[in-house]
């Protein structure tokens, strides 16, 4: 996505849902669900609060951030300090969705903005 299009899905897209398929230690497969931050990060970047919905097990909420990397976006979570993954963007259908995926080692990561 050029990032002269990113200030519209930053402006439209208030909900999310990150479905995380794991392939360390042992396969899992996690969704969360989460909703814009109330405050932004002042770099242009978008953060949201997470929380597990599957599997059913007690959970903090988690933070992740997608921001603008030159002519492509990125993904950071709290639960990698330290890492950006590269996402890869799929619009849908509709005007007011986007699929975003990310993959890093045996991690995958889907992100359905909405």
């Amino acid at each position: 996505m050029a990032a002269t299009s990113a200030p519209a899905w930053r402006q439209r897209c208030e909900f999310i849902t990150v479905y995380w398929l794991s392939g360390f230690v042992q396969e899992k497969f996690e969704i969360w669900k989460g909703r814009k931050d109330r405050e932004q990060p002042a770099d242009g970047s978008v953060s949201f609060t997470v929380f597990l919905l599957m599997p059913l097990v007690d959970s903090d909420e988690s933070h992740l951030t997608i921001r603008e990397n030159g002519d492509h976006l990125t993904l950071a979570i709290d639960w990698f300090p330290d890492e950006e993954f590269p996402l890869k963007v799929f619009a849908s259908g509709t005007s007011g969705e986007l699929l975003f995926m990310g993959e890093f080692l045996r991690e995958t990561i889907f992100l359905h903005l909405t």
